[in-house]
This record gives C-alpha cells, sequence and structure tokens, in this order.
C-alpha cells in the first residue's frame, strides 16, 4: 500500500529541489543550538563584565572613601596637635612667668634684707669701736692714777725719812758728843740714804710697769678695732635683674600629605563576541555537512517510490 502523504511530501521536495537527508536536519538543528548557545554565552559573558565593572567601581568608592577619611583624619590630627602646643607653650610661659615675678620678690626682699643687716652691723662696728676706745681710755686712766698714787706715796714716806733723820740728829747731838755723836749721824745718814735709793728704784720699777701696762691697753684696743673691722659687712651691691622669660619661636609646622585615593583593579573582561563567533563557527560547521543539493540516487529513490 503506498502512502500518499509520503508521496505527496516527496514530490513536493523533489519539485522544489531542497529534498534533505534527517542528517541535515540534526545538524541544522545543532547548529541552531550552537548559534543559540553563542547568544547565550554573549550575554553570560556581557552580564559578568557588567558584574565585574559594578564590583570595581564600588572598590573604588570605598578606597576614595578610606582616603577621604584618612585625611580628614590628619587633618584634624595636625589641629590638635598644634592647638596642644599652643596650650603648652602657653602654660609654660605663664608658670616661668609666676616663678620670675616670685623670684624678682624674694631677690628685692633679700636686697632689703641685706642693707638692713649692713645698716646694724655699721652701728653696732662703730658702738664697738666707741667701747674700744672707752676701755682704752679707763685703762689709761687707772694707770696714771696708779702712777699718781705711787708718787704721792714715795713723797710722803721720803718727807717720812727726812724728819726722821732731824729726829734722829737731835737725839745725837743732845745725847753724846764729840765723835761718837759724829759717827751716830753719819750712821744715820746712810740709813736714810739707802732707805731713800729703796724708795727711788720702786717708784721707778712701778712707773715703768705702768707704762707697759698703758701700751698693753694701748694694744688691746688695736686688736679690738681690727676684729671689728675683720667682722664688718661689705657693703651690699644691687643683684643683678633676672632675666624675664620669654615665649619660645613658634616652630615649622609641616602640613600632613594628602593621601590620594589607590586605583581598584580594572574589571576583567569577558569577550562577549568570542562566545558568539564560537557558536556561529560550531553553526557554520554543522551547516558545511548538509548536502544541500539532490542527489541522483535520492530521485531514483523517489521515482522507485512513486512507481510502486
Amino acid at each position: 500500500m503506498i502512502n500518499k502523504n509520503y508521496d505527496l511530501l516527496g514530490e513536493q521536495l523533489a519539485e522544489s529541489g531542497l529534498e534533505m537527508s534527517i542528517a541535515g536536519v540534526f545538524a541544522g538543528i545543532s547548529a541552531v543550538a550552537s548559534i543559540a548557545g553563542g547568544i547565550f554565552g554573549a550575554s553570560e559573558a556581557s552580564s559578568a563584565n557588567r558584574e565585574a565593572e559594578r564590583n570595581s567601581k564600588k572598590q573604588q568608592k570605598l578606597l576614595d572613601e578610606q582616603a577621604k577619611l584618612q585625611n580628614e583624619y590628619n587633618k584634624k590630627k595636625f589641629a590638635n596637635e598644634k592647638e596642644n602646643y599652643a596650650k603648652q607653650a602657653n602654660y609654660n610661659f605663664e608658670t616661668a612667668l609666676q616663678s620670675w615675678r616670685y623670684q624678682t620678690e624674694v631677690r628685692a626682699i633679700q636686697e632689703k634684707v641685706d642693707a638692713e643687716k649692713y645698716l646694724l652691723n655699721v652701728k653696732n662696728s662703730a658702738k664697738q669701736l666707741s667701747f674700744n676706745a672707752l676701755a682704752e681710755q679707763q685703762g689709761l686712766s687707772r694707770e696714771q692714777l696708779a702712777q699718781q698714787d705711787a708718787r704721792n706715796e714715795y713723797a710722803f714716806n721720803r718727807q717720812d725719812l727726812l724728819v726722821a733723820q732731824l729726829e734722829s740728829q737731835g737725839k745725837a747731838s743732845l745725847g753724846q758728843a764729840g765723835q761718837s755723836r759724829s759717827k751716830s749721824i753719819q750712821s744715820n745718814l746712810a740709813q736714810i740714804g739707802r732707805d731713800i735709793a729703796v724708795m727711788d728704784a720702786s717708784l721707778t720699777g712701778e712707773i715703768k710697769q705702768s707704762n707697759l701696762n698703758m701700751f698693753d691697753v694701748r694694744l688691746g684696743r688695736y686688736a679690738a678695732d681690727a676684729r671689728v673691722e675683720a667682722a664688718r659687712m661689705l657693703r651690699p651691691q644691687r643683684l643683678p635683674d633676672i632675666p624675664a622669660p620669654t615665649k619660645p619661636p613658634e616652630p615649622t609646622w609641616l602640613e600632613p600629605m594628602k593621601i590620594i585615593p589607590g586605583m581598584a583593579a580594572p574589571a576583567q573582561q569577558q569577550s562577549v563576541f568570542a562566545p558568539l563567533i564560537s557558536g556561529i563557527g560550531s553553526a557554520a560547521s554543522n551547516l558545511a555537512t548538509i548536502d544541500w543539493n539532490p542527489t541522483q540516487t535520492g530521485k531514483d529513490s523517489f521515482q522507485l517510490n512513486k512507481g510502486r
């Protein structure tokens, strides 16, 4: 039994010259699938490229933000360092100024105390020198009085001896006569002479000792005056001014270097055309296997089937 539908299809294929084998149909389907796969691969590559670009932009934005924050922090830190330096410098200057004022007041008080001490020392030295002079005068006066007393005593004793001499001569004149009286008078005169000689020597010795004592008195005053002069204070001099504090020079500040944002790694781009070209190439390879011209065998087969 002949399949009329099959015959009709065979006739149409034969008339149009587009008779193909089943293998050719599958080759066409494979070609279409290759092209579709290439289009899909190109789409996937394009999507991956867009995603990589977005990630690169996000990374660059993050780097820019980090650089911005770091620069803002460096500026604030630099401003704080300048402010802290100014505060510390002002504090140090005020402290030094306060110390300078205190030391200046102490120096003024010290100068006043030294001046008062010096004036007191001058007064005490003058008093001591006056006392030394008075002590010398008293010592000399005592020695002068001692000498006067010695001379007075010598005069009185000499007078007593002269009276005794006269009395002895009177008695000798009354009680004796001739040679005995002369011898008695000579003996009395000799005794009185010895006594006067002793008295003269004693007076001379006392006067010499008194003179030595007066020399010691004068020497004692000289030594006492020398001790006063040695203990005398030097006239105080005005102390040099205490240097006033000065502020230190302003340092040369160096602005912090601005940080430049780093560059994000470039987005890895995939070729969009490679999958498409590969798909087209695969499709072309598949289509190349199709015989687009009807073969004689096919005609014969068609004729054979028609005869049946």
